[in-house]
């Protein structure tokens, strides 16, 4: 619709052009001393509109020469520019591909054909990954080198990119100082402080690992369950590390949380540390707030050994804790099982008898058949003994291929 009103507006506009020309008897007269130039009015229009158009093209004409070496210059950019942008395109697929090889041919591309600065530092970056993950460590380490150079030797995202790619190379002294280069730009980024948490976990540092932890926490960059398994691990971690006397390892767990001091598997290897240096009533009183803030297994265990742990105490109050245990776990057989050791040192042998069978007939674990066989052999009924021993053989070696 619009072209066809332009269509009628032009066809208009020549049929008045048409009838000005044609009854017009106007004429222009020119002076020029000494002369007269008498001409038509259409005559004159048709030059007038001829020398202005002239003119506009010839100042077109004469700008376009001047301003030629500007605009080559400026087409040639231009060129380069979109080169490097689908040289870029190409390696940002290809490095998503997989294909490592192409993605630092086109990376490199990219940088070459690129003009600014900024640009070229992206590309080398993206083609020095490539090559990491294309296991082309000499030209990874080339490009590398580049980059330092462009940057001046001071670059967040390099000094993090290097980090990175030294740590999936298993080298990870060299990528603790490439972090420490990011700290000193960066302090709390957390890219790098999980990047540390990892090294630290390897090489187990569990001070450090908790410690940042703790950091990555309050960042809400771990959410809670997450941060309190590795805590869990690392505090395991220093009590195996290095051994503590009384004082310092009564100091080290008056310093967790509370909700730390009652996770189950800290709390059985707290209480054999703090066993171990002489202080069985608080690692008793340890696993008993463990158990009846998080029933679990491995604070159970400990429990029922303690009188075998050479923790001095009474014998028929700590049985008679358990027992009440088992009004609330009535088919635990770990709890059945620890029930029958407490009561075998507290020279209980029927019911020591009778717990452990109630513990085999719930889950026959080898050690509840080994503890057994005990008992009965110690009762003087070998011949009831041996079964529970070929047993407990038999499942420790059903495990031992489970597990291989």
């Amino acid at each position: 619709m619009r072209v066809l009103f332009w269509l009628l507006a032009l066809a208009g506009l020549a049929v008045g052009l048409a009838l000005f020309a044609r009854y017009n008897s106007g004429y222009a007269l020119l002076f020029f001393p000494p002369w007269r130039v008498e001409l038509s009015l259409n005559a004159f229009v048709l030059l007038f509109a001829a020398l202005v158009l002239g003119g506009y093209w010839f100042v077109r004409l004469s700008d376009w020469l001047l301003n030629m070496p500007r605009n080559v210059r400026r087409y040639h950019a231009d060129k380069r520019r979109r080169t490097a942008l689908r040289a870029r395109r190409e390696a940002i697929l290809a490095l998503i591909e997989g294909r490592y090889h192409k993605s630092v041919r086109e990376g490199c591309r990219a940088r070459d054909a690129e003009t600014e600065a900024d640009m070229r530092l992206i590309d080398t970056f993206i083609a020095a990954r490539a090559a990491h993950y294309g296991r082309d460590f000499d030209t990874r380490d080339k490009l590398v080198e580049e980059a330092r150079e462009a940057t001046g030797g001071r670059s967040l995202a390099l000094d993090m990119l290097e980090a990175e790619m030294l740590y999936e190379q298993y080298r990870n002294r060299e990528s603790l100082v490439a972090l420490q280069r990011v700290y000193s730009q960066s302090p709390k980024l957390t890219a790098a402080l999980k990047l540390e948490l990892k090294i630290r976990q390897q090489e187990n540092h569990p001070a450090r690992v908790i410690e940042l932890t703790d950091m990555l926490e309050r960042n809400d960059a771990l959410d809670q369950a997450h941060a309190t398994r590795i805590r869990n691990h690392a505090r395991l971690a220093q009590l195996q590390l290095s051994p503590m006397d009384a004082r310092e390892l009564g100091k080290w767990w008056n310093g967790l949380r509370k909700e730390e001091q009652r996770l189950p598997k800290l709390a059985a290897a707290a209480a054999r540390q703090f066993i171990r240096v002489g202080l069985g009533e608080q690692a008793e009183g340890l696993l008993v707030d463990a158990l009846e803030a998080n029933w679990d297994v491995a604070p159970l265990e400990v429990y029922g050994e303690l009188s075998r742990l050479g923790v001095k105490g009474d014998a028929v109050k700590r049985l008679a804790r358990a027992e009440d245990w088992l009004r609330h776990h009535p088919s635990d057989h770990q709890l059945l099982l620890a029930l029958g050791r407490l009561c075998a040192d507290a020279e209980l042998w029927g019911k020591a008898r009778n717990y452990l069978e109630a513990s085999i007939a719930v889950a026959a674990t080898p050690v509840a058949h080994a503890e057994l066989g005990q008992l009965l052999e110690q009762l003087g009924d070998k011949k009831a003994a041996d079964p529970h021993y070929r047993a407990s053989l038999g499942l420790a070696l059903d495990l031992l291929e489970k597990r291989s």
